[in-house]
């Protein structure tokens, strides 16, 4: 008889869609380059998430606005969308680019190509992360997990059940319950289920083996959240939710 390891067994919830991400690309107005010639653009991401190590954008004329535009027609053809035009911001102007692969990305950069960089005159700043979330992701540090599935029972006794109570099947529903030792690092953690409960969102949760067997997964609700941070003890808390609609029973 082979005995299920109860280490095996946890509580997922599925993580929203992945983001791309948003990168803002400023140039200095005025000469950002020694002279006319290319600019390399390292670590870019293609449309399929592959890294892209170099490529390579030139102008013939030395101005802040011309090189954005090189480097948008660059970028364009090679996974990342942007605005047409260019936003003035002072001594600088800026575009802001969205990878075309969503998920966890290299931040793009710049190196002199037959032309040299000015110092400064360039500059990449993330403005929204890439991050690949589509997928389950189980309770950190989880000491417990459970799931029930409750059948509400409809009375219909007569006088023609012998003195016995009879039923019949009424509403279903179920329920998955997790404790788990509190870590301000972790992917999943009181943090999040705090949030869900809050903004009342509806969250996707399963309980299923770690690596592969039977899984049972639906939709559901947090209805229940709780910390404790006893005196020199681990701070551990306990999330409840609570199932709306089906679940359904499958394996990997």
């Amino acid at each position: 008889m082979a005995i299920k390891n109860a280490s095996d067994l946890l509580v997922y919830k599925k993580s929203p869609a992945d983001v791309a991400q948003v990168t803002r690309i400023r140039v200095l107005k005025a000469s950002p380059l020694s002279a006319n010639g290319t600019v390399k653009i390292l670590n870019t991401t293609n449309g399929s998430g592959n890294n892209v190590p170099e490529l390579e954008t030139s102008v013939s004329s030395n101005d802040g606005s011309t090189l954005l535009s090189r480097i948008k027609n660059t970028l364009a053809a090679n996974g990342y969308t942007g605005p047409v035009n260019n936003t003035d911001d002072g001594d600088f102007v800026y575009r802001d680019f969205t990878n075309t692969f969503p998920g966890d990305v290299n931040t793009l950069s710049f190196a002199d190509g037959t032309a040299e960089i000015d110092d400064g005159a360039i500059e990449v700043i993330v403005i929204t992360s890439g991050e690949t979330l589509n997928s389950y992701e189980p309770i950190a540090h989880s000491t417990s997990a459970s799931i029930s599935f409750n059948n509400d029972l409809r009375d219909i006794t007569t006088k023609d059940s012998a003195g016995f109570q009879e039923n019949i099947g009424g509403l279903k529903s179920f329920e998955l319950s997790s404790d788990a030792l509190q870590d301000i690092n972790a992917d999943l953690d009181f943090k999040e289920f705090y949030d869900d409960i809050n903004e009342r969102n509806e969250v996707i949760i399963k309980f299923a083996e770690r690596d592969s067997g039977v899984r049972w997964e639906g939709s559901g609700y947090v209805s229940s959240l709780s910390m404790d941070a006893g005196v020199e003890e681990n701070v551990t808390y306990s999330v409840t939710i609570t199932g709306t609609s089906s679940v359904v029973k499958g394996t990997y």
